[in-house]
């Protein structure tokens, strides 16, 4: 297992531990991948509502429960994965959006699977686009509003999507090939941060209206509390 991209929280060590438990006979058979895994833990982060870990991490392993062989080992692999859960919602958080210049926020974990497939490259990308997908389920309402709502919204999900269907959610004929995918995945961390953005803005235009009736606050506009500061790295957690 090689990891396309840099992750934080985990080791490389750690998270392949991780991954080899959820893919081992101990597991049910629906349980994640790593890779999916951090696309569902991703998609919580930047979405619309918090989402407890009661309702998440049974998910993870498809609504059963794993045969751990000892208590110990339970709390290691539960660990691993609230480690894991915890760095992704500190890449996202103010005091990272306040201490990032031009690299990403986060740069989604996707596995490469060259020893386990000869065509893996055609799917590079699809079980992290998978389990984002899970994570939009959680909150589905509140996703398919806004899809219905906003084109450009519609689009930048679509964007994501088309990794794990292959081509554009409303448009078969639209696929997404070899250079496509490669190059949608060098766009990830942008597409995900959009959408953090969106639920931001969102959120605080939804306050502003019934308090203010004032214009929606944009990301890159001043934050409302008057510290200065552009509200994508103030007040928009």
């Amino acid at each position: 297992m090689i990891l396309k991209m840099p992750t934080l929280g985990l080791t490389e060590t750690e998270l392949e531990q991780l991954n080899d438990f959820l893919m081992s006979g101990k597991t049910p058979e629906e349980t994640m991948d790593l890779e999916m895994l951090d696309g569902m833990l991703v998609a919580l982060t930047v979405g619309p509502d918090d989402v407890a870990e009661e309702e998440w991490l049974p998910q993870v392993f498809a609504g059963e429960v794993p045969e751990f062989d000892d208590q110990a080992e339970a709390e290691l692999i539960l660990g691993l994965i609230r480690r894991h859960a915890e760095g992704i919602m500190h890449a996202y958080s103010v005091r990272a959006r306040e201490a990032a210049k031009e690299s990403a926020l986060y740069y989604p974990l996707i596995l490469e699977d060259e020893g386990v497939d000869e065509k893996w490259q055609e799917t590079l990308g699809a079980y992290w686009a998978s389990g984002f997908r899970a994570g939009v389920l959680l909150r589905e309402d509140a996703w398919q509003a806004a899809l219905d709502e906003d084109e450009a919204f519609f689009e930048t999900v679509a964007k994501i999507l088309a990794l794990e269907l292959g081509h554009h959610p409303e448009n078969e004929d639209d696929k997404l090939d070899l250079k496509g995918r490669e190059t949608r995945l060098a766009e990830l961390p942008w597409l995900v941060e959009d959408i953090m953005h969106y639920w931001l803005e969102a959120s605080v235009g939804t306050v502003e209206t019934v308090r203010n009736d004032e214009p929606k606050v944009g990301r890159n506009d001043p934050c409302p509390c008057g510290s200065g500061k552009k509200y994508k790295k103030c007040h928009g957690a």
